[in-house]
């Protein structure tokens, strides 16, 4: 049994099917191949479907005249005298048909073989095969095989599988895929059920993005398709991950500027918080020293005593890339500002949005200050 393509809708068919499964052609008994390409056509084609050459038509052979008519024949025409010949010729007749017999029975014996090792081809090709269709026609080609009983029983169990692989195609998701898994054991589409699940983790790794996921994904597909990429972004990750010791030392730098240079207007203590100058301070690009000890002093009012600042415990810190190309913090918090006023009518506190940008020097390139 050979799967080939139909000389008329070209979708596969076997060469022992009685008619083709997609357009109901009649195919056993009816193929042929071309001279050209050796491609299977129709007997009653005029052209290859597959060169489109022109093929030459079937006719039917003259039947041959049988042996004993034509001897008849001939013995007929001989003259008297050669008559005496005819036991000779008899027995090289015999000899011939022994002859012939012998030759038979070698073909025959040939092509039992031949069918025996064809049939052996075939079922060992259908280990790998999922389509129970493929199954079902093992089973009219060879009727009296010996492993009939296991291929109708496997044909069964593929049925079985394919009906719950329909439904698994509609809504394909981990619980869907784990289940088919579970009741199909050893399955063919084992592999790429494997496939389906390694893709699922990988999205829920990404949707999610933090280091946990990304191990967890390492850990249930070690020998995954996006080990590669789970592994760069889990050292990304680790890489960008602010210590506790990088977070208290931010917070101390924080404290120190707004206890300082802001609340004390403190040039020395700003000068220490800050590069030569900052990138921008409250909407002031370049800012030196004297910008933000007059930020300091524009809010000290006549009536103002004094200024005092407490950071809330939640502050929001990642590492991020500064323009330079070195790592540094990028830091949200908020703070509140206490007034100590000789007015105690005008207001006396304020909750601020501080986001800032420190260098690895812990000293800060850019900061803004929002109520």
């Amino acid at each position: 049994m050979s799967i080939i393509k139909c000389p008329v809708c070209r979708g596969q068919v076997s060469t022992m099917a009685g008619t083709c499964p997609h357009c109901s052609t009649k195919i056993s008994g009816q193929l042929r191949t071309c001279p050209s390409c050796g491609s299977y056509c129709l007997m009653t084609q005029e052209t290859c479907p597959e060169c489109e050459r022109p093929l030459e038509p079937v006719t039917a052979s003259s039947p041959n005249p049988s042996p004993e008519k034509e001897q008849k024949k001939e013995a007929n025409s001989l003259p008297p005298r050669r008559k005496k010949s005819r036991k000779k010729k008899a027995i090289l007749w015999g000899s011939l048909l022994v002859a012939i017999i012998l030759c038979g029975a070698g073909c025959y014996y040939y092509n039992q073989q031949r069918m025996q090792q064809k049939e052996q081809t075939d079922y060992e090709r259908l280990a790998d095969v999922t389509n129970p269709e493929f199954y079902q026609q093992f089973l009219i080609d060879y009727p009296e095989s010996q492993h009939c009983d296991e291929i109708r029983e496997r044909m069964l169990v593929l049925q079985a599988e394919a009906k719950d692989w329909q439904m698994l195609q509609r809504n394909i998701n981990r619980t869907s895929v784990t289940l088919f898994l579970q009741k199909h054991p050893g399955s063919l589409r084992q592999r790429l059920c494997e496939d389906m699940l390694d893709s699922i983790d990988w999205q829920d790794a990404q949707a999610i993005g933090d280091e946990d996921a990304f191990t967890n994904y390492l850990a249930k597909h070690p020998s995954g398709r996006y080990v590669t990429e789970a592994a760069e972004h889990k050292n990304a990750l680790m890489l960008a991950k602010v210590t506790p010791e990088e977070r208290a030392m931010i917070r101390g730098s924080l404290e120190t500027f707004f206890s300082k240079a802001i609340a004390n207007q403190d040039m020395e203590a700003a000068r220490a918080a800050i590069p030569d100058s900052m990138v921008e301070f409250c909407g002031k690009k370049n800012a030196d020293v004297e910008a933000i000890v007059q930020y300091a002093r524009d809010k000290m009012a006549k009536d103002v005593i004094g200024l005092h600042y407490t950071f809330e415990q939640q502050m929001h810190v990642h590492k991020e890339t500064l323009p330079d190309g070195n790592t540094g913090f990028a830091v949200e918090v908020n703070v509140q500002e206490t007034i100590s006023r000789s007015d105690t009518s005008q207001p006396t506190s304020h909750l601020y949005h501080v986001t800032a940008l420190l260098n690895q020097e812990q000293k800060f390139v850019r900061m803004n200050i929002t109520l």
